[in-house]
């Protein structure tokens, strides 16, 4: 039940490969488990919670594993289809937080109530394990994770390092100003 698989050789410092391609094989268990491919932009928040950009078909395996019990939308966009029946399949409780706090086209993308809103759910162990996803994964994740670590009590620029590592390679002035001026006392841990 092994799969053979070519695994090319090193190159040489100054050019030039080392040899031919070696085989090799790989087990069973390796091979059953290698369609595990997690969304976008997906990290680990804290244990039981996660963070991703909109799940596709292919990371349906990787999220399953995960056990999820929640899902925080923070987009103003709606969930594909395919993303929505896999979700209610698997008994995860969709929460469309972007969607409700998200009123007409010149609201802002991000705001004090989206965050705020959001926060209930990251806070709240009931609806543990959960991921907090956008469209992109990135700026709207971004700042509620970095508003995330300032309630916990990391300095700014830890934030905003983890902000960045996230956005890059475009990080929005707007969203480094939206954490270092959130306010910490909307929340207890």
């Amino acid at each position: 039940e092994c799969a053979t698989v070519l695994q090319f050789p090193r190159m040489r410092r100054h050019g030039g490969a080392t040899g031919k391609p070696r085989r090799r094989r790989f087990c069973a268990a390796f091979m059953r488990h290698s369609h595990l491919v997690p969304p976008d932009k997906f990290g680990a928040i804290e244990t039981g919670v996660y963070r991703s950009a909109f799940p596709t078909p292919e990371s349906f395996g990787h999220l399953k594993l995960l056990a999820l019990r929640t899902v925080v939308n923070l987009s103003q966009e709606a969930l594909t289809r395919a993303t929505t029946s896999f979700f209610l399949e698997n008994h995860v409780l969709i929460v469309d937080v972007g969607l409700h706090v998200w009123t007409h086209p010149k609201c802002a993308p991000i705001s004090d109530e989206l965050i705020k809103e959001a926060m209930r759910y990251v806070l709240d162990m009931t609806h543990h394990p959960l991921l907090v996803m956008s469209a992109s994964g990135t700026h709207q994740v971004g700042v509620l994770v970095g508003c995330l670590r300032r309630l916990q009590q990391w300095n700014l620029a830890s934030a905003l390092d983890e902000y960045r590592s996230y956005a890059a390679p475009s990080p929005r002035l707007f969203c480094e100003q939206f954490i270092e001026l959130w306010d910490c006392d909307l929340f207890t841990l």
